[in-house]
C-alpha cells in the first residue's frame, strides 16, 4: 500500500480486503477544488443569463469571458430530457472555457428546433428558455492520471465522484461526472470515446487508456463543483454525486416511518396502468423515463406485493390500508397470467416468493378469490418439487435462493393442510450446514426469516451463533464516515462485499440488513434494552446503514437528472451511480424499514 493510498482507521475489526478496497477508493492527497462556492454561483448566474435570453455572446466581446476554469460541462434539459450538452477543458485556467462549453450546448439544442422563424418565434424562444433547466459542472484544476491509476477500476475513484478530461496535442475534451451517473458508463470506456472524438481514428475504439497514453494521449481527473436547477424557476443547488449528502442526524424513528410511507407510495404508483393484468412494470430507468418491460418478473411482482402487505399489516392509516389492497391486487394479477407472461408457478423463484407473499393474506380471503387461489395451488405444487429430504434442493434452484425455498416451506403451513414442518426444518438446517459463514449473506434475509418464523417467539434458535457471526461480518464490511474521504462520504453506512464483481456498496446490501433489522428485535439474538447490552451498538450500526439506504432514495435535487421525475420520486436506485429502479430494490428497502420499526417497538416493550 503506497503512501498516496493510506487511510485512517478506527481501532475496530476490519478485513484486509476491505482496507485494500478503501485504499483504492479514497486516495490521500486529494486536491481541493480551487473554485470557491461564491465563484461557482457567479459563473452559474452568468450562464443562466445566457440561457434565459437564449443568446451566447460573441466570442470577441468581454461578456464572453468568465472566471478562469480548467473544466466546464454545461447540460441543458427540457422537461427532464437532455436538450443540449457541451464540454470544454484546458490544462491551464482559461476564461473562455464557459463560453466554449455553453456554445456547444446551445448549438446542440438549436439543432433540434425545427420551427420556422416567423412572427411567433421570439415568443416561442422566451417560453422555451423559461422551461430549460441548467446543470453546470466546473473544475478548477486538471490533475494528470498516472499510468498506475489508469489500470485501476474507475482510475481509483468511485463512479461519479470525479470529472475526466483527455488531451491530444492542443485539443482537449472533458467528461462531467453526471454523464457517468446517467449513462451507467464505465469511466475507462467513456474516456476512450472522448479520445476517439479528438483523434477521429475509429481503429482506437478497442484500445485501453493505458495504451492510448503510450500513444500520446494525456488523461486528467478533476474535482467537480456541480450546480443544478432541481426544476424550472428554481435557483441552482450545489450537488454531490448528482444529489445531496444525507447527514446522519436526518435518520430518526420519525424519518424511518416517513421513508417507509414514501417508498410504499412509490411502489404503488409503479403498477401497469393499462387494461392488462400486468401488476408491477419492469425496472424504471428514470433518466429516459422508460421501463424495461410492461411487467416485472414473477419474483419481483411477488416481492413488491409482500413488501406492501408487510408495510400495511396493522392497517392503522389510510395509506397502509391502500397498500394492503394494492399488494393483494398485484397477487391477483400474478395469478391471472396474461399472454406472453411467465406464469409464476413455472418460475421456481416466483413460485416461492408467491407462497411467502400469500402467507400475509388470510386464507379465507384467498379461498374466496379465484386468481389468488389459483396462485396458491399452483405455487405450492411447484414448491413441492424444489426440495426433498432425500434429494435436497432441485438443480433449478440457484445456491443463493435456497434460503427463499426454506422460507416458502415454513410459510406454506398457513396456506395448506399438508404438513411440511419436517421438510422445512431439514431445508433450513441444510442451508446453514452447506453455506460457509462468509457466504451466508447471500441467503439473507429469507433464511433468517425462515429460521425465526419456524421456531416462533419462544424456544432456542439453533443457528443463533451463526446468525450473529453473519451480522458481525456485515458490520466489519460497513463503510464508516471516518474511513472515507470527503468525496465519498455519501457511501457511509454502505456494505462492501469484497467477493462481488464490483466491490462497491449498492442496493444488494439491503438483503442482509433486512435480516439484521429483524434480529435486532429478538432478545435471543440481541440482548439488552435501549440503554444496555448489545442493543445500543446494534441500533447505531443499523441506523448508519439506513442513512445509506436513504442516500439510495431518489428525491429532491436528484430528480433534476430524470425525464420521469414523478415515477422516480422516492424510488430506490440500484446504486448511487446506477439510476435504474427495479421493483426489488424498493421492496427490499421497504421491508428493511418495516422490520426496523417493528424491532424498535419490541425493544421499547421489554
Amino acid at each position: 500500500m503506497t503512501e498516496t493510498h493510506t487511510l485512517r482507521f478506527n481501532a475496530r475489526p476490519i478485513t484486509l480486503a476491505l482496507v485494500m478496497l478503501l485504499a483504492v477508493l479514497t486516495p490521500r492527497g486529494w486536491a481541493q477544488s480551487r473554485i470557491e462556492p461564491e465563484t461557482g454561483l457567479k459563473v452559474f448566474e452568468q450562464l443562466e443569463g445566457w440561457v434565459r435570453g437564449w443568446d451566447v455572446p460573441s466570442v470577441d466581446t468581454p461578456e464572453a469571458l468568465s472566471e478562469p476554469l480548467c473544466a466546464a460541462v454545461v447540460t441543458l434539459r427540457l422537461d427532464g430530457h437532455v436538450f443540449g450538452r457541451g464540454a470544454a477543458s484546458s490544462p491551464d485556467p482559461d476564461r473562455m472555457l464557459l463560453w466554449r462549453a455553453a456554445s456547444e450546448a446551445f448549438n446542440a439544442a438549436n439543432s433540434k428546433l425545427t420551427q420556422e422563424r416567423d412572427a411567433m418565434w421570439e415568443a416561442f424562444i422566451r417560453q422555451l428558455a423559461e422551461r430549460i433547466t441548467i446543470t453546470l459542472e466546473l473544475g478548477g484544476e486538471l490533475t494528470p492520471i498516472s499510468p498506475s491509476e489508469l489500470v485501476l477500476p474507475g482510475f481509483g475513484y468511485s463512479p461519479g465522484s470525479i470529472g475526466l478530461a483527455v488531451r491530444l496535442g492542443d485539443k482537449n475534451e472533458a467528461l462531467g461526472p453526471e454523464s457517468l451517473l446517467t449513462r451507467r458508463g464505465d469511466p475507462a470506456r467513456s474516456i476512450v470515446a472522448e479520445a476517439l472524438t479528438l483523434s477521429e481514428d475509429s481503429t482506437l475504439v478497442l484500445e485501453t487508456p493505458s495504451t492510448l497514453n503510450e500513444q500520446g494521449f494525456v488523461f486528467y481527473r478533476w474535482q467537480p463543483m456541480a450546480i443544478a436547477q432541481p426544476a424550472p424557476g428554481l435557483g441552482g443547488a450545489f450537488l454531490d454525486r448528482g444529489g445531496r449528502v444525507i447527514e446522519q442526524d436526518e435518520v430518526s424513528v420519525r424519518s424511518i416511518r416517513t421513508m417507509s410511507e414514501r417508498i410504499a407510495s412509490n411502489l404503488m404508483k409503479r403498477r401497469w396502468d393499462g387494461v392488462e393484468k400486468y401488476g408491477f412494470v419492469g425496472a424504471l430507468d428514470p433518466v429516459t423515463g422508460k421501463n424495461a418491460s410492461s411487467s416485472s418478473a414473477p419474483f419481483e411482482q411477488a416481492m413488491g406485493a409482500y413488501a406492501l402487505l408487510r408495510f400495511g399489516e396493522d392497517a392503522d392509516t389510510p395509506l397502509k390500508r391502500e397498500a394492503v389492497e394494492a399488494g393483494r391486487d398485484v397477487l391477483r394479477e400474478l395469478g391471472a397470467v396474461e399472454r406472453n407472461e411467465i406464469a409464476p408457478w413455472d418460475d421456481a423463484l416466483g413460485a416461492c416468493m408467491s407462497v411467502v407473499a400469500l402467507g400475509e393474506i388470510p386464507l379465507e380471503l384467498i379461498l374466496g378469490d379465484r386468481d389468488l387461489n389459483e396462485l396458491r395451488l399452483r405455487s405450492l405444487e411447484t414448491l413441492d418439487t424444489l426440495y426433498s429430504k432425500s434429494e435436497g434442493f432441485s438443480d433449478s434452484i440457484p445456491q443463493p435462493a435456497r434460503g427463499l425455498v426454506a422460507h416458502a416451506l415454513v410459510v406454506s403451513a398457513t396456506l395448506d393442510p399438508r404438513d411440511r414442518t419436517a421438510m422445512a426444518d431439514d431445508a433450513i438446517s441444510r442451508v446453514f450446514l452447506e453455506t460457509p459463514t462468509e457466504l451466508l449473506v447471500s441467503q439473507m434475509p429469507f433464511l433468517a426469516w425462515a429460521q425465526m418464523e419456524q421456531i416462533g417467539s419462544t424456544g432456542d434458535i439453533a443457528s443463533a451463533s451463526v446468525l450473529r457471526q453473519m451480522r458481525d461480518l456485515v458490520w466489519e464490511h460497513q463503510l464508516r464516515r471516518a474511513d472515507l474521504e470527503l468525496i465519498d462520504r455519501d457511501l457511509a453506512g454502505g456494505i462492501v462485499f469484497t467477493r462481488a464483481s464490483a466491490p462497491l456498496p449498492s442496493w444488494s446490501c439491503l438483503r442482509p440488513l433486512a435480516a439484521i433489522a429483524t434480529m435486532l428485535g429478538d432478545e435471543r439474538l440481541t440482548e439488552g434494552d435501549m440503554g444496555s447490552g448489545e442493543v445500543p451498538m446494534q441500533i447505531g450500526r443499523l441506523v448508519d446503514s439506513i442513512r445509506f439506504v436513504r442516500q439510495l432514495v431518489a428525491e429532491g435535487e436528484t430528480l433534476h437528472m430524470y425525464a420521469d421525475a414523478e415515477s422516480a420520486d422516492w424510488g430506490v436506485r440500484m446504486a448511487l451511480w446506477d439510476q435504474r429502479m427495479p421493483i426489488e430494490s424498493s421492496a427490499m428497502a421497504l421491508l428493511l424499514l418495516c422490520e426496523t420499526q417493528t424491532s424498535f417497538e419490541q425493544i421499547m416493550a421489554r
